[in-house]
């Protein structure tokens, strides 16, 4: 009989997913053994941290977008239909085109859906960079045509995609309007629910020494409620107040509509998962992958890319009738832009504390690197590097040694 392995979504932790099966079972696949199928949201695929410099040094999209067919193995069957159900007692996927799809394994990597709308006024009276290309790009009309003002960067919801973004926002402002020649007529402020201009306090601390050097005000304890877009103010659960002339959100994000609807997460939509082996709680045979579960880590492209070598090692040892077991060990990476040409680097793993790497013009570099490495990265090819960057990551462990892990969301 043919296993059936399926993937739901084509961002990077689907395609790296259906590349790694594909690499482990290939020999299988030509021999009929094996199918994998990716479903997926369309045919392009967008790199989505060039949304920040799309946002800020205006970028052009299409510069960071590529043919999904032309990123995948031969082995995948690709399918540019979102799915539009996914029936885990039944192990189906129903697409938005009508096609039904049965499975033995199912990884779903549907991402992160970032939702203005579920706070009053927030999406009519800010633009953001983390719905998508598009958005981005009316982030730089905004930012590219602004003379003067007072300019708010607000942190709507948590979590969010790619936590330093906000602070990285700011620091990109900074040197743009620097570029023009006209950052005294520009008041910059970050609005936080936070105590600090980032959570942990070691960052928070390198953050807080470059904002007032470079003249970023923070608004602290800032949890915005609602935004009246007419008279340009945002409204805080505090009884704050913020004027402002653009207001650029990090706004609510929830796990994708498919997901919500199918009724697989939690109340934000976020797929419950044993937060070392990625499996879907109460189903052995699904697996959620990237910023679609419930993970207590950072929503980023690196802890995505270690929980589908995860899923995809453990799924083809299980085919192939190996021991052992393959644990994810809550390890983000997480590049902060200082502008400036200057990055630092944000680092932990379940038992070690958030820590980072000094900002410096290499972690600029490294960052820049991997930016134009993506694409080849989603092919594996790049497993050498990467497992000489994060060391062991993911150890092969026997079944019976599972250890308490932190408490997920």
């Amino acid at each position: 009989m043919v296993k059936r392995l399926a993937i739901v979504g084509s961002g990077t932790g689907g395609t790296l997913a259906a590349n790694f099966l594909s690499t482990k079972l290939r020999e299988r696949v030509h021999a009929g053994e094996v199918r994998i199928l990716l479903v997926g949201e369309g045919f392009r695929h967008h790199f989505q941290p060039a949304n920040l410099i799309v946002a800020f040094k205006g970028a052009h999209p299409d510069d960071h977008s590529k043919s999904e067919m032309d990123l995948l193995k031969p082995e995948v069957t690709f399918i540019p239909d979102p799915a539009a159900r996914i029936d885990l007692e039944n192990r189906s996927i129903l697409t938005v085109g009508g096609d039904a799809f049965d499975y033995d394994h199912v990884i779903l990597a549907t991402g992160a859906e970032a939702s203005p709308g579920m706070i009053p006024g927030l999406a009519e009276g800010s633009v953001n960079f983390h719905a998508g290309p598009s958005s981005a790009m009316k982030v730089w009309e905004s930012v590219r045509n602004f003379k003067s003002g007072r300019i708010g960067v607000v942190i709507a919801g948590e979590p969010h995609k790619s936590p330093p973004s906000p602070d990285a926002a700011l620091f990109l402002l900074d040197e743009y309007f620097r570029h023009r020649g006209i950052r005294g007529e520009v008041e910059l402020t970050l609005l936080t629910p936070h105590a600090k201009a980032y959570p942990a306090d070691n960052i928070a601390e390198v953050v807080e020494t470059l904002f007032e050097k470079r003249g970023i005000r923070t608004r602290r304890s800032f949890t915005v409620e609602s935004v009246d877009p007419v008279s340009k103010k945002a409204y805080s659960r505090e009884g704050d107040e913020y004027a402002y002339d653009l207001l650029i959100a990090i706004p609510p994000h929830r796990g994708a509509r498919v997901v919500r609807e199918s009724g697989i997460g939690n109340d934000e939509g976020w797929i419950r998962v044993d937060p070392r082996r990625m499996i879907v709680e109460g189903h052995d045979d699904a697996f959620g992958v990237g910023d679609a579960t419930n993970v207590p880590v950072y929503k980023s492209g690196v802890a995505a890319y270690l929980e589908s070598r995860v899923v995809a090692a453990n799924i083809a040892a299980e085919i192939e009738g190996q021991e052992g077991e393959w644990r994810y060990d809550g390890r983000i990476s997480s590049p902060m832009e200082l502008g400036h040409r200057r990055t630092m680097i944000v680092s932990a793993t379940y038992e070690k504390p958030i820590s980072v790497q000094a900002p410096s013009l290499v972690n600029y570099a490294m960052k820049r690197g991997f930016d134009a490495i993506y694409w080849s990265f989603l092919s594996c090819r790049w497993e050498w590097m990467m497992n000489a960057y994060f060391g062991q990551t993911s150890k092969q462990v026997m079944k019976e040694a599972l250890q308490s892990v932190p408490q997920t969301r």
